[in-house]
């Protein structure tokens, strides 16, 4: 298998303790982690370029991958499956063999089931909430929920999903090429936590890293509805580094104000080529190397 390789660089951090430089000096990275989104897998004949039910043989094709590196866990950021609720019992015996611990983001097609299973979603996952944080090796990993206010993620009935479908026709006269229903955004509770976790992180002096499906930055037809709210905030706080997410098969790469913006290569997309990829991560840096389809970076901390 080949892989491509770009590489792309901004400023220096500022933030790094005794122990992360130890860990600069020797060469070493402070933790290595899988990455992985939109394996979307159905039991249906391919549609143009979406290769259904080749994902659960690429998905294990990538477990093998990821098993043979050192890693502390890894990300599946969502679209695990594209519809059927009997989809996520297929892949998670393939994932059940992954040595590291796999940390989920809901995705809009994680809900492409029918209305009286959508609440049983997140357990699927293994997700007891669908936004949270966890710290390791001076850094804290925060994983969103972009589902959360949407006309999909509950069922048709439910006050929330009426309250979804008015904000999206509201939204959809700003002409935004993320006006479409099968983006949402992370609710303003979950905006509060973020800005939290942020303020906690500076205060501990911790550098953060930010998980979730739907893109934030560039602007385009994929992106969370919220997204220059969401912008907005992690530039805020120089702790932050990097957002990285799925939903756009094709991928993508922007650094604005300082803040790597990766969208991860869909799994699903073309026929004999996979995509997925591991990060080692260093003080200062995250190397990020791809695979099939999946290009390598590297993403210098400012």
């Amino acid at each position: 298998m080949t892989s491509r390789r770009r590489f792309l660089a901004a400023s220096g951090s500022t933030f790094a303790g005794a122990a992360m430089i130890s860990a600069k000096d020797n060469g070493r990275p402070l933790l290595s982690f899988g990455l992985m989104a939109d394996c979307q897998y159905a039991d249906i004949d391919t549609v143009g370029t979406r290769f259904y039910r080749q994902s659960p043989g690429k998905l294990r094709e990538a477990v093998a991958a990821l098993n043979k590196q050192d890693l502390s866990f890894s990300f599946h950021l969502g679209d695990f499956i594209d519809r059927d609720f009997k989809s996520f019992a297929d892949l998670k015996l393939i994932t059940a063999t992954l040595k590291s611990t796999l940390y989920h983001a809901l995705g809009n097609h994680d809900f492409d089931v029918p209305d009286d299973l959508k609440s049983q979603v997140p357990a699927q996952l293994g997700l007891k909430k669908s936004y949270y944080s966890f710290r390791q090796a001076g850094f804290r990993f925060l994983v969103l929920d972009t589902t959360e206010v949407s006309t999909y993620r509950y069922p048709a009935n439910d006050p929330k999903t009426k309250a979804a479908q008015i904000e999206l026709q509201n939204l959809s006269t700003t002409k935004l090429p993320f006006a479409q229903s099968w983006n949402s955004r992370a609710g303003d509770q979950q905006v509060a936590w973020l800005k939290s976790q942020l303020k906690s992180a500076t205060r501990d002096k911790e550098t953060v890293l930010v998980f979730g499906h739907h893109p934030i930055l560039p602007k385009e037809g994929h992106c969370t509805w919220n997204q220059q709210e969401l912008h907005q905030l992690l530039k805020e706080f120089k702790c932050c580094k990097a957002y990285l997410n799925g939903h756009n098969h094709a991928g993508g790469y922007t650094q604005v104000d300082g803040v790597h913006y990766l969208t991860l290569d869909g799994m699903l997309n073309t026929e004999d080529q996979n995509a997925y990829a591991y990060a080692h991560l260093f003080p200062l840096h995250l190397e990020i190397k791809g695979f099939g389809r999946q290009e390598s970076h590297l993403l210098k901390f400012r």
